[in-house]
């Protein structure tokens, strides 16, 4: 039997492992004339998901093998996304709000997420003298769970 695994977005595949049972007389695999090999299509670039352990066909005189496959699964990695703290002086327009976003593997970006995080504020120029809340949407992913952290717009 292919031994289920897990892994996250990005990461190599794990040491894929087969398991027996069923040998007679305190045999163990290493009597076997061909052992099965466990593979996988799944790679570090493959998507969350679900992907088959497969076995390659093992032989031996004296038993009869049972293939049975198992299953990676891959979860999604984790993004970091913050604002940045701002400030500006009363009456004056709000600065641009941004969001660092950190945690992409395989080289990606903003560009490969299906929404990105996004910053709002509820300050407008006329708001009092004091701090509000830069406040960041998560967004959204297929490969990506979306932590937040927020940030402080301070109007001096």
């Amino acid at each position: 039997t292919a031994v289920d695994k897990m892994k996250t977005y990005g990461e190599e595949n794990p040491t894929l492992e087969v398991v027996y049972s069923g040998f007679k007389n305190e045999d163990e695999e290493t009597v076997l004339t061909t052992a099965p090999s466990p593979s996988t299509t799944a790679t570090s670039a493959s998507a969350a998901g679900e992907y088959p352990i497969s076995l390659s066909t093992g032989s031996d005189d004296n038993y009869t093998l049972s293939n049975v496959s198992g299953t990676l699964t891959v979860n999604k990695a984790t993004l970091s996304a913050s604002a940045p703290d701002q400030s500006r002086e009363y009456g004056e327009p709000n600065p641009a709000l941004s969001v660092e976003v950190t945690g992409f593997v395989n080289g990606e970006d903003l560009n490969v997420l299906a929404a990105p995080p996004a910053a709002t504020t509820e300050a407008s120029t006329a708001s009092n003298v004091g701090t509000y809340p830069i406040t960041v949407t998560a967004g959204s992913d297929d490969n990506y769970d979306i932590n937040t952290s927020d940030g402080t717009l301070t109007i001096t």
